[in-house]
């Protein structure tokens, strides 16, 4: 009987549809693909990442981007990720809304979790998606544009061209590094430069007339804003979403 038992619950979870892992693009609501839009409209559930305010509030750019495509809002759900460096805190964060989501595949609903930008690229998700495989529950991934690559596209900036290389970083120990690339001929991505603004800063000092720094704040929100102005970079300080592609040229 125990064994009838294990094997109905091991056919209805080979059934059960997988947990959808949706990339939303860097901010503007009309870059999400066809597939993802359509995945949210058919789930039953959809879990958005969201940073808690000083009185306890959750806000979340995710489901900011879902109310502008006409997303029912009684299928989203925020949960709270710590947005500072101890990642031990951030990681409880996804654990609990692991077990929120987990909850939900086992009462058979059909479960969404979005990402911003692409959910495979420097995506928090990824730990989701670890953490739902260590209990079983499959998912899929759904591509999505890359910030930068949309910051590119937004101001027409060419990101590479021919045998030129392109190095993405998410942290940088000096100047030096940073032009050491560019002067070898690769253009680089400097994504989340408010972990290493001094060294950025740095390097527009530093660097030659011929190097081009083009700098991006919250691209496809209604704040957005670029620079390609030296001494405009420098007097910026740089929030969470911003990034900076440097080449020559």
């Amino acid at each position: 009987m125990v064994r009838i038992e294990k094997d109905i619950r091991e056919a209805f979870r080979q059934r059960r549809p997988p947990v959808s892992i949706i990339s939303l693009g860097p901010g503007d609501p009309e870059l999400i693909t066809l597939k993802g839009l359509r995945l949210l409209r058919a789930a039953d559930r959809i879990y958005c990442p969201a940073t808690a305010g000083a009185d306890g509030s959750l806000s979340s750019r995710a489901a900011d981007i879902l109310q502008a495509l006409g997303i029912d809002p009684s299928t989203v759900r925020l949960f709270p990720v710590a947005m500072h460096d101890d990642r031990a805190a951030a990681q409880a964060d996804y654990g609990a809304a692991v077990e929120r989501i987990a909850a939900e595949c086992a009462d058979g609903r059909r479960v969404a979790v979005t990402a911003e930008g692409d959910a495979g690229f420097y995506s928090s998700s990824g730990y989701v998606s670890a953490l739902l495989a260590a209990q079983g529950i499959a998912t899929t991934r759904i591509a999505g544009v890359p910030a930068f690559v949309a910051c590119a596209a937004s101001e027409g900036v060419v990101i590479a061209e021919q045998t030129e290389e392109t190095d993405v970083l998410t942290t940088l120990t000096s100047a030096d590094e940073l032009l050491r690339r560019v002067t070898a001929g690769c253009s680089v991505v400097l994504m989340k430069p408010s972990r290493y603004a001094s060294a950025v800063k740095e390097a527009l000092v530093q660097a030659p007339a011929g190097v081009a720094f083009h700098y991006f704040e919250h691209t496809g929100a209604t704040r957005s804003f670029y620079t390609c102005c030296r001494d405009e970079i420098a007097r910026r300080r740089f929030p969470y979403f911003s990034l900076l592609i440097v080449r020559k040229g």
